[in-house]
């Protein structure tokens, strides 16, 4: 799973980075709103966290611009800034939550779990989503296992899952995986058709189907299991 984090103090920019990618996230991190607008634009994430008072375009314009293109995506403020104008300001360009600094890095994961949680539409009391024929994956530590059993994943693997995963039973076209596992960047073709067949003999065979001319879809077993 993806996560941008734009925060100006580097340290803390450091401490977070590094909480969230020992967890198994993918995190995209910088300081400035400069490169946090090119990078909004270019590309897409599954959950955002972003300072206000940065150089640069604001987090409130970072967050208006993620709002043009992202409806639904969550997005968490988080900022030293405690009046109300700017709180309410956030919540009305279409933030998800607003933590105030200072804060426990814990209290922070406790936000994001929440949130990823509802990203996937599981039971908010549950870490695990079942995927059925044994498979889950764990939303806490980004893995994948088969009747407990981790299966090692390389990272874009774990990308591909995790898109798959946001899309359960939907159809995820070639161009959505060249965007968010590639970041649009450059590649072959059978590159993508080869990390799709690494990540179908991990799996139960059929769970990923091809929709051919489109894409793929990852078919959940888990019902009449």
């Amino acid at each position: 799973m993806k996560i941008f984090l734009l925060e100006d103090d580097f340290s803390l920019n450091r401490l977070i980075s590094k909480a969230l990618e020992d967890r198994g996230f993918f995190v995209t991190s910088v300081d400035d709103g400069y490169d946090a607008m090119t990078q909004v634009l270019n590309n897409k994430y599954d959950l955002y966290i972003l300072d206000i008072n940065v150089p640069g375009f604001s987090g409130h314009e970072v967050l208006q611009q993620i709002r043009k293109v992202h409806d639904n995506l969550p997005v968490i403020i988080v900022s030293a800034q405690l009046d109300i104008d700017n709180i309410s300001k956030a919540y009305d360009l279409g933030c998800n939550d607003y933590l105030k600094k200072p804060f426990e890095l814990e209290e922070l994961m406790l936000h994001i779990k929440y949130h990823i949680k509802t990203i996937l539409n599981s039971d908010v009391d549950k870490d695990v989503i079942d995927l059925g024929s044994g498979f889950s994956f764990d939303l806490k530590d980004q893995a994948l296992y088969k009747h407990n059993h981790e299966i090692v994943l390389t990272q874009k693997e774990k990308l591909l899952l995790t898109l798959f995963i946001n899309n359960l039973d939907k159809t995820v076209t070639s161009e959505m995986i060249h965007e968010y596992v590639w970041d649009n960047k450059e590649m072959e073709a059978v590159s993508m058709r080869s990390m799709i067949h690494k990540l179908q003999k991990k799996l139960k065979s059929a769970m990923i189907v091809n929709i051919r001319g489109v894409g793929y879809k990852l078919i959940s077993t888990k019902i009449g299991i």
